[in-house]
């Protein structure tokens, strides 16, 4: 396997800063589909969440660049995803890493798919694909596959793929935590959440719940100065003056409730 250089690390620290700088449960998805569609030099990259092969469903789809999100691609899975080699691929183990259509089967036997005519007509040639396998049940295969024509993917691209990996499971792990946390959170009663960001009730919450500040910025995928920072916005937005008082007045309104499960 070749070695990743500097270049390489710095991609995927770049990829980090992006992700944790725009972290949003609604559209996480389709942000990190852009960001591997450029570091990875694709034609366009697919986000396929839940995909069964056998009984040919899927749970949501989204993709990079604009241009190719108004082509069908649930119907598409649903019609000829059940053809792609690293479905199955991806459906048979519970934590798969980075595999390329290549790794799989013959070039002959993926010519002959419907998938690859779909792919070679909607993206422009666009049939090699990398892929990256988030953890799924067995029986269903979750990844975003970066698409594109002409070279296969490189050992080095592949290398990176793997590197990244990690990354890309932390984000989604980190967001559906927070988004459980939201929920058990609750929504406050309009004119009492004193303008607070999600990211800072988020801290807050965290913090009410006994974490350190350091255990925080784990949690949430940024330094101990990002989690300061937000403090510092709720005791201003707050009008109070350190963490205890600004806990208690958050309980008080509603905002936050008493204590809230890891």
């Amino acid at each position: 396997m070749a070695r990743i250089g500097s270049r390489d690390y710095r991609q995927v620290l770049d990829l980090a800063v992006a992700l944790v700088d725009g972290l949003r449960v609604d559209s996480y998805q389709t942000m990190i589909a852009g960001q591997l569609n450029e570091c990875l030099r694709g034609t366009a990259t697919l986000f396929m969440n839940g995909f069964n092969p056998s009984a040919r469903t899927i749970t949501g789809v989204a993709c990079a660049p604009g241009e190719v999100a108004t082509i069908p691609w649930a119907e598409r899975a649903r019609v000829y995803g059940a053809e792609h080699p690293l479905a199955h691929a991806f459906a048979a183990q519970r934590d798969p890493s980075p595999l390329t259509v290549s790794d799989v089967v013959a070039p002959s036997a993926w010519r002959a798919t419907q998938t690859y005519d779909s792919c070679d007509q909607d993206l422009d040639g666009g049939t090699r694909h990398l892929a990256i396998p988030l953890p799924t049940p067995i029986g269903v295969a979750t990844a975003f596959i970066i698409c594109r024509s002409g070279r296969d993917f490189t050992d080095r691209e592949r290398d990176l793929a793997a590197a990244i990996q990690p990354l890309v499971i932390g984000v989604g792990r980190q967001l559906a935590a927070t988004q459980r946390l939201r929920e058990s959170v609750g929504a406050p009663v309009p004119g009492t959440d004193f303008g607070l960001t999600p990211r800072e009730l988020t801290v807050l919450a965290l913090l009410g719940d006994g974490l350190s500040t350091a255990a925080v910025a784990r949690r949430l995928l940024i330094s101990g100065h990002t989690v300061n920072k937000h403090l510092e916005n709720a005791y201003r937005k707050c009008g109070t003056r350190d963490r205890l008082a600004t806990l208690l007045l958050l309980r008080r309104m509603g905002v936050l409730p008493p204590t809230v499960r890891r």
